[in-house]
């Protein structure tokens, strides 16, 4: 209920509404198609690359939407989490169920770019919703730790952006996984979010699979992230509740 009721207060806020959830992805993958394929010529991921950037581009708009609105999800709840009984941490879970419900909403861009460039999936298409699964878990584990952080350390939230904006150039986004070199795709691994685009892609291009190790450990951090998530803010807890 709480998530159904957010929804409509972010789209009540628009007169568009729930095209926002379209238009705002959609326009980011025609820009960066436009410069990367069109402009300078250059083709940094597989074909065709307008599909190619419109299946990551999604799930990290996901990423840093839900992210960044984790950072106030304690600091923007004060008065709530003063009288609430539910469990603290379910503020947190709500900002992720939220943007989850906005990602899965606009999962006919890639229809459209389908329609677009006359290219349909294969049979690893199967392993899109375990992407969409780990991306879940790994939003909420890192969820819990900025949202810990920040609320004690407000300079946190300014971390957090900055390191998001790096992030986006350090995942495989607008390139291919192929274009890591292979000395480095191990390290590059420890993102766990190189993992995860890689099985949101691996659907339309089967050349996209990774080696079965490095999908290990992309897992095992997006696991440790969850442990160190939820370790920090049992720790912080009584902290965030006396800062509110």
């Amino acid at each position: 209920m709480l998530v159904l009721r957010d929804l409509q207060k972010q789209y009540t806020k628009f007169r568009l509404g729930y095209l926002w959830t379209l238009l705002e992805p959609l326009g980011m993958s025609i820009v960066l198609w436009l410069v990367f394929s069109v402009l300078l010529s250059r083709q940094l991921g597989e074909k065709p690359y307008a599909l190619f950037i419109t299946v990551a581009i999604l799930p990290w708009w996901w990423f840093t939407k839900g992210i960044s609105q984790a950072t106030r999800a304690f600091k923007k709840n004060t008065n709530a989490l003063a009288i609430s009984l539910l469990p603290t941490e379910l503020w947190v879970l709500r900002v992720v169920l939220v943007s989850m419900a906005e990602f899965l909403l606009s999962l006919p861009i890639i229809l459209l770019a389908m329609a677009f460039t006359h290219y349909l999936p294969g049979p690893l298409i199967i392993f899109y919703p375990v992407a969409i699964i780990l991306q879940f878990l790994l939003m909420y584990g890192v969820g819990l730790l900025v949202a810990s952080g920040v609320a004690v350390i407000p300079d946190l939230a300014r971390i957090v952006r900055i390191v998001m904006r790096a992030l986006f150039y350090l995942s495989p986004v607008l390139y291919s996984v192929s274009k890591i070199p292979h000395h480095i795709q191990g390290f590059a691994s420890l993102n766990p979010m190189v993992g995860i685009l890689g099985l949101y892609r691996i659907g339309f291009w089967p050349e996209e699979i990774e080696s079965v190790m490095n999908y290990v450990i992309s897992f095992a951090v997006a696991v440790l992230f969850i442990v160190v998530g939820l370790l920090v803010f049992r720790r912080l807890e009584p902290r965030i509740l006396k800062e509110d």
